[in-house]
């Protein structure tokens, strides 16, 4: 909900100009900082909702003057805003996230063996497999897990003996 200012007493109207004007901005950055930077491995965090219930801001009245009683620098709101999401982030089940690529290639019927056993070796899962028109080749697409392609190519090349050729990889998916 919204406060409006006419609805307030005078210390509210001075907390909440106080949240407008030095804390809101800085707060805004904690929540970016702390989704930039995940608390398992550094990673992008994505698909959270990170709701602040409350702020509270000490103020201090003194007669007709009311002022806030401790200043908080922008620094102390961001890391004390990234503290907390981290640490709420730690409470709940951990989930990662790794890229899948889809890879195309074509192999000859005696290298097909040893196509599917460098896949399912790296997690592989072959999602198509047809035969090319007018040739003794077939087209494989399947699914690999980002990490898991490098030194895929002279793998195939040399488990096959020549008989698969070089993936072609795109990126596919997020997977958890």
């Amino acid at each position: 909900k919204t406060l409006g200012t006419k609805s307030m007493t005078g210390a509210d109207a001075v907390a909440l100009q106080k949240w407008r004007q030095d804390m809101r901005g800085s707060a805004l950055a904690g929540f970016h900082m702390a989704m930039r930077q995940g608390v398992l491995c550094e990673e992008p965090v994505r698909g959270v909702a990170v709701i602040l219930e409350s702020v509270e801001i000490a103020v201090k009245a003194n007669g007709n003057d009311i002022k806030v009683t401790k200043d908080l620098s922008g620094g102390m709101v961001v890391a004390a805003l990234r503290s907390g999401v981290r640490c709420a982030l730690l409470t709940r089940p951990a989930r990662l996230v790794e890229g899948h690529l889809r890879l195309t290639l074509h192999s000859s019927m005696s290298g097909l063996g040893s196509l599917h056993a460098v896949l399912s070796k790296r997690r592989g899962k072959v999602v198509s497999d047809t035969m090319v028109d007018g040739t003794d080749l077939i087209q494989v697409t399947a699914t690999i897990p980002q990490a898991e392609s490098f030194g895929l190519a002279p793998t195939l090349m040399k488990k096959s003996s020549g008989e698969v050729t070089a993936p072609e990889l795109v990126f596919s998916h997020w997977e958890v």
